[in-house]
């Protein structure tokens, strides 16, 4: 009976969160709350499930809030605007060089984990470069979504809050471990780029109609580089210090035992006094991306009701013990491999919190009973699950990545979705060679 309700409990939030008729904080919060009435216990017994599982999400709600409302704030003052721009001049008509200037810009404007923001700097930036050489579109879409994949196992980033909120660890320590893979996965993108470059050139990209090589305008280089809400905003003067205000956070993390959230904190506090003289100015900065800093740990912390609840009540014991049985035994040892290569296919059709705190706890407690360590199977699925971020239907930023290029969404599919799946195969493989989990 608590296996039967558990996987119940699972499928109603699956379905919930894939209708979008729900908020997940809603699904999130009272579909576990029903189950655990249903499985006999009271809300005393409840409330201290809850108590449980909130401790693990909280310093990560924290790190998001503090991370996206600091990035914010720095592209607001243009930041990273010397950098796109140079990217775009030094890659002038070279196929090649665009391909590859994609991925630099959306590496780069993705610092602050948010894929909205890399796609409202990366396109505008890059698409009337892709027009006037004859590049598709679509090919734009697919660097930036390789792109955001691999720089999105940053702490602060969704995915990597969500595994630690599941290994009830702290995100700093995963991301210690994914370090080197990002700076491989980059240089495993930036290979990427070039054969887009190429097959793209074999394709006629770079010429115009005549056969000679297009040729871009002063004016065509730099054209989309749309200025933000406010350009009063702008602070080209401190453009430097902001730069070295944000390499004194990354230190912090690196090399420091103050907290994610910590360093942050302190950052954006120094941030608003560098760039904004009055406390209504600097309040005002913050409020531009308050709702885009709340929604998200919000989420994070009513995943800690589900957790705790599925834990507490003994489900996630019960329905492992279930799905143990019907395992070929063969398979076992390989979990952690196995489903790290097939989270692209599982991802995009459970979307990103039902994969994260549904799927993710199942295979987790399988992969045990084979002596697969818990760490291992969550590393593997995350880095995976992160390459079908943007060709998720039900994800909003797919919505707003294509509809910014003017590419439909079955183009996105069928372009984009086997050449991200396999660029996940190769960099879990490049995981597990690394040691990031035992393969």
């Amino acid at each position: 009976m608590v296996a039967l309700i558990g996987f119940a409990m699972i499928v109603a939030i699956v379905f919930l969160l894939l209708k979008g008729k729900m908020s997940p904080i809603v699904v999130l919060t009272l579909i576990p709350a029903i189950a655990a009435l249903l499985l006999g216990f009271s809300p005393v017994e409840i409330a201290d499930f809850i108590k449980d599982g909130v401790k693990t999400t909280t310093s990560n709600g924290i790190l998001f809030i503090f991370s996206v409302i600091y990035f914010g704030v720095m592209s607001d003052t243009g930041m990273f605007d010397v950098i796109v721009q140079k990217l775009v001049k030094l890659a002038g008509n070279n196929v090649i060089a665009v391909t590859v200037a994609t991925a630099l810009i959306a590496t780069i404007a993705h610092l602050d984990g948010t894929t909205a923001g890399t796609c409202l700097i990366t396109v505008p930036a890059m698409l009337p470069l892709y027009k006037k050489l004859h590049i598709r579109p679509v090919v734009l879409c697919c660097i930036i979504s390789a792109a955001i994949s691999i720089m999105n196992l940053t702490p602060w980033g969704g995915p990597v809050a969500r595994t630690a909120i599941i290994l009830k660890t702290d995100a700093s320590i995963l991301w210690h471990e994914l370090l080197p893979l990002q700076g491989v996965g980059i240089l495993i993108v930036l290979g990427f780029c070039v054969y887009m470059g190429l097959l793209e050139k074999k394709r006629g990209a770079g010429l115009n109609p005549t056969g000679k090589a297009a040729e871009l305008t002063e004016d065509m280089s730099m054209a989309g580089n749309d200025a933000p809400a406010d350009p009063s905003l702008k602070r080209p003067k401190l453009v430097w210090i902001n730069w070295m205000g944000t390499l004194v956070v990354i230190l912090l993390m690196c090399f420091t035992k103050i907290p994610l959230y910590g360093a942050f904190m302190i950052g954006l506090a120094a941030a608003l006094i560098i760039n904004f003289r009055s406390s209504k100015e600097q309040a005002n900065a913050v409020k531009r991306h308050a709702s885009a800093a709340l929604l998200t740990p919000m989420i994070l912390l009513t995943t800690g009701i589900f957790l705790g609840i599925l834990n507490g009540t003994g489900m996630m014991k019960s329905m492992a013990n279930i799905l143990i049985n019907i395992m070929p035994n063969a398979l076992g040892p390989k979990l952690a491999t196995v489903m790290g290569c097939l989270s692209v296919p599982f991802g995009m059709m459970l979307g990103t919190d039902s994969f994260f705190f549904g799927f993710m706890p199942l295979c987790i407690g399988v992969a045990e009973k084979f002596g697969v360590a818990a760490h291992d199977i969550a590393m593997s699925m995350l880095i995976g699950k992160d390459f079908c971020i943007m060709v998720t239907p039900h994800n909003a930023t797919t919505w707003l990545l294509i509809g910014m290029a003017g590419v439909s969404l079955k183009d996105q599919l069928k372009f984009s979705a086997p050449y991200l799946w396999i660029l996940s195969i190769i960099t879990v493989f490049a995981a597990g060679i690394l040691g990031v989990f035992q393969m």
